[in-house]
């Protein structure tokens, strides 16, 4: 979560509300803002160009100080705890529905699977379980509940 300082909203837009990080654990505070927030940045880019900024930050944001994050192209995600993880949100509060412990892991490929389809249409291939798939499905929501309801 990024503290509204005035020059920074100027430079980087809106910050984030409260009730955009009510079921985060721990809550991310901090007062230094190294580049621009992300809770909304849901739908805000094409799922490529999050791919392309990932591999190569510097290629989409030129000047970019970020690290690349190659690697996470290469790497598998473990969703072998994603029902453990669900059912400890759900004892701290989030309003996961009963019974999507069971089911996460089948939105989580539903969701990874459009985001290869919408990849090949851009001559880019890279398998649905890597980690890097997961960060842009993640990016991607990032915000849209608050923009939806508006």
């Amino acid at each position: 979560m990024i503290r509204p300082f005035r020059s920074e909203t100027e430079r980087y837009g809106e910050y984030s509300k409260a009730g955009e990080f009510v079921y985060d654990h721990p809550f991310q505070w901090g007062s230094k803002r190294t580049g621009p927030d992300l809770h909304r940045i849901g739908g805000k880019y094409p799922n490529i160009w999050h791919y392309h900024h990932m591999i190569d930050p510097t290629t989409m944001s030129p000047g970019s100080i970020m690290p690349a994050y190659d690697w996470m192209a290469e790497n598998d995600l473990d969703i072998s705890s994603t029902p453990a993880k669900i059912r400890a949100m759900q004892t701290l509060g989030v309003p996961y529905p009963e019974g999507y412990d069971e089911k996460a892991n089948a939105d989580l490929m539903k969701q990874a699977e459009s985001i290869v389809a919408d990849f090949k249409k851009n001559d880019v291939s890279i398998a649905a379980n890597k980690e890097l798939i997961a960060m842009i499905a993640y990016l991607q929501r990032m915000g849209t509940d608050i923009k939806a309801s508006r």
